[in-house]
């Protein structure tokens, strides 16, 4: 049987209420940070029960004649439907090869991440409490000094990760990260 691979990949959560942005956050800096030379792939949790398998579908009908997961690839890319893998860092490991991993959610998980606060959303900044979040996206000033980024200006945040990277990269082995 192949070992997993370690993760040595920076795994950074994107975390806010639901609304807050983190999705539209998201999509605004992965193109950022592509355009730095970085290979991004992202995590999503949710935290409501549903199936994301098609009732009736080959995948769906070996899952319930008892395989404990069955995987899809086309053309088109892959799929993998299974149990929960156990977490964010458990998840990332699933991945292909990549400079950073941003993990939308995951507010339970012990990661480092980005707070995306919306005054009309949440009076209350994640922040306040958890002192994970070493930068805010918001549009009005965090409660402790934090770097802070403005929504619609997400040049500096992707300066910030690929700093910060710089930083790891001989934690990753070695690499020189450019």
């Amino acid at each position: 049987m192949a070992a997993r691979r370690r993760l040595v990949t920076p795994l950074v959560a994107i975390s806010g209420p639901s609304g807050a942005g983190k999705t539209r956050l998201l999509t605004r800096l992965i193109p950022l940070l592509r355009r730095r030379g970085l290979s991004v792939a992202v995590l999503k949790h949710t935290r409501h029960r549903h199936s994301f398998d098609v009732p009736g579908k080959d995948t769906d009908l070996l899952r319930r004649a008892g395989a404990i997961a069955a995987a899809i690839e086309g053309p088109g890319g892959l799929a993998l439907f299974g149990p929960p893998a156990g977490g964010a860092r458990a998840l990332a490991r699933l991945l292909p090869p990549c400079d950073l991993i941003l993990a939308e959610g995951w507010r339970g998980e012990p990661l480092p991440r980005i707070e995306v606060h919306r005054r009309r959303v949440a009076r209350d900044f994640l922040c306040e409490l958890d002192r994970k979040v070493f930068a805010v996206v918001s549009d009005e000033p965090p409660p402790r000094p934090l770097p802070t980024f403005h929504p619609d200006r997400l040049g500096p945040l992707a300066d910030l990760l690929v700093a910060r990277l710089v930083r790891r990269a001989p934690d990753r082995g070695g690499s020189s990260g450019s």
